[in-house]
């Protein structure tokens, strides 16, 4: 074979080698964009998701969007209206309660959903409203330029960050919805999806989330940072008892909010929501179950389905406080807009005056006599151990007695008509002669933790209340029983008290049309201090 035949032998061979070469690599090209992973190929691009949380809807938005009832326009968003609203209901001829609705709908420094390209995320929208539950599902829906349906994507909460991305053309621009009923199983199809002005959502009566952008895509990784939107409004509804009232919450039944639709659609190009029919029968306030009776009572999230209003209303069917029943008590003209989450708090106070009030102001250093601590009063020496006492007499009164106390170190007792308040001497401090055996509801102790802050309450000798805001209430009700209310800070709100390691309260009968003898009682434990009044209270007309 000549030289020559040798070389064009061998060019051909080199060729088809190359040729392989070039087949090969196409090959793992193509491989890699139709696997949806790759981060650097020309022409494409990855869009991962990042769910950051949940946020309200503003009315701003809602007014830009606008709703619709039917096939007519409603009414708008109820603009400007207080973040705070109160009032005060009557309840019967000596009682009633103070409301105030409050937006507990968290803000947000940035808005809607965010995109960057590249390996970093967008910068962080700031987000204070409680994420979504773990595995949550919502979906990601993607329009093209056109408004033509792309793909979708399904994910579960919590999950984003091991999902497969979305392969979308780099240099395109895509309208990205996405939407959730905050549901751990189910999330809605869409109607008529093939294109973005015609898909909706439809007859949609869970917690409804929604959100929309459009953004143009680069080359690489594109972060998506999304933010949802509640798009129906949300009232949690709180009872207390205010604190000179004595008895418990022991019934509440039929709590219904109205008006409320039965469920709405919405459009997915611009949010806007249509309403379907009204719900008659209102939506349930639902309230755990209520045992021998509760002075604070929370419910869960009632979700209302309706346009901005201002004529909203509780109607609370059956209650039973304090030992008396009201039917249809009705909370009107609660202002509710869509998007929102609201905070209802009603307040129950019963209407009293003082019949007769006397104090209580002894202050007494700890003294060392022949090696005994105890305190001395007028001349006598009282030792560790012994008890010291106050009478005096309440008139009748025909809703108990209350004794406020600004100062206490660090137990004290009551007798009334005999009778003791506690079992034991009730001791407050940590480290004293006795145990403590008191405490706050929520397990809050004094020199303890502070259940609600995680920050720690000082010892009761180391507080101060005042006048008005006392550092211990005693609140006896006409039928002799007892609340006890305590601050966890100087001069602050006061929460429930209840007995534990051994003591208990006694209930005794109160003179409701006769006088009574009430004795109050401290053991000397060193430094001894009692500061207070005591009043027998009498029903009179709120008006």
């Amino acid at each position: 074979m000549s030289t020559y035949m040798k070389t064009k032998n061998y060019r051909n061979l080199k060729n088809v080698l190359m040729l392989g070469c070039i087949i090969l690599v196409a090959s793992s090209i193509f491989s890699c964009k139709k696997s949806g992973e790759t981060t650097a190929l020309a022409g494409e691009t990855v869009v991962k998701i990042n769910l950051q949380g949940v946020e309200a809807y503003s009315e701003e938005e809602s007014n830009a969007v606008g709703q619709k009832q039917g096939s007519t326009k409603a009414a708008t968003s109820v603009n400007n209206a207080s973040e705070v609203q109160e009032m005060t209901v009557p309840f019967g001829s000596s009682s009633s309660i103070d409301v105030v609705l409050t937006n507990s709908s968290a803000t947000t420094s940035n808005k809607g959903l965010m995109a960057s390209s590249g390996s970093k995320a967008a910068t962080t929208p700031q987000v204070t409203e409680k994420q979504l539950e773990k595995d949550v599902k919502y979906k990601v829906v993607v329009y093209n330029s056109q408004g033509n349906y792309v793909t979708e994507k399904t994910y579960s909460y919590g999950g984003e960050a091991v999902a497969a991305g979305i392969v979308l053309d780099a240099g395109k621009s895509y309208t990205f919805v996405a939407y959730s009923t905050n549901s751990t199983s189910t999330v809605p199809n869409i109607n008529n999806q093939s294109t973005l002005s015609s898909a909706s959502l439809n007859n949609i009566n869970g917690d409804l989330m929604y959100f929309t952008n459009t953004l143009k895509l680069t080359p690489g990784v594109n972060n998506l940072n999304v933010v949802l939107k509640h798009r129906f409004s949300q009232i949690t509804t709180t009872l207390t008892m205010d604190a000179n009232m004595t008895g418990s919450i022991t019934k509440l039944e039929n709590s219904v909010f109205k008006p409320s639709h039965t469920s709405a659609n919405l459009k997915l190009s611009d949010g806007a929501l249509t309403y379907n029919g009204l719900n008659d029968a209102g939506v349930q306030a639902q309230f755990p179950a209520l045992g021998i009776g509760l002075r604070t009572v929370v419910s869960t999230p009632s979700l209302l389905i309706h346009p901005g209003t201002s004529i909203g209303a509780l109607n609370l069917g059956t209650l039973m406080i304090d030992g008396e029943t009201k039917s249809n008590l009705n909370i009107p003209n609660v202002k509710i807009n869509p998007g929102q989450k609201y905070d209802l708090k009603l307040n129950f106070k019963t209407c009293t005056q003082d019949v007769t009030s006397d104090g209580l102001n002894w202050s007494y250093p700890a003294v060392v006599v022949n090696g005994k601590t105890g305190i001395r009063i007028d001349g006598v020496f009282y030792p560790s151990g012994t008890t010291i006492s106050r009478n005096f007499t309440a008139p009748a009164a025909d809703y108990g007695f209350v004794f406020d106390i600004t100062e206490l170190d660090n137990a004290f007792n009551m007798e009334i008509n005999g009778v003791k308040l506690a079992k034991n001497e009730i001791q407050f401090e940590v480290g004293a002669s006795s145990a403590q055996n008191i405490q706050f509801l929520d397990g809050s102790k004094y020199a303890g933790t502070n259940v609600e802050t995680n920050g720690r309450i000082a010892q009761i000798y180391n507080m101060q209340g005042t006048a008005a805001n006392p550092l211990i209430k005693v609140v006896i009700s006409r039928t002799g029983k007892v609340t006890m209310f305590g601050s966890k800070v100087n001069g602050g709100p006061l929460y429930e008290l209840v007995l534990y390691n051994g003591n208990s309260f006694n209930t005794f009968p109160w003179g409701s049309t006769q006088s009574n003898t009430v004795k109050v009682t401290q053991l000397v434990d060193g430094r001894t201090i009692i500061k207070g009044v005591g009043a027998g209270k009498k029903k009179i007309s709120c008006s």
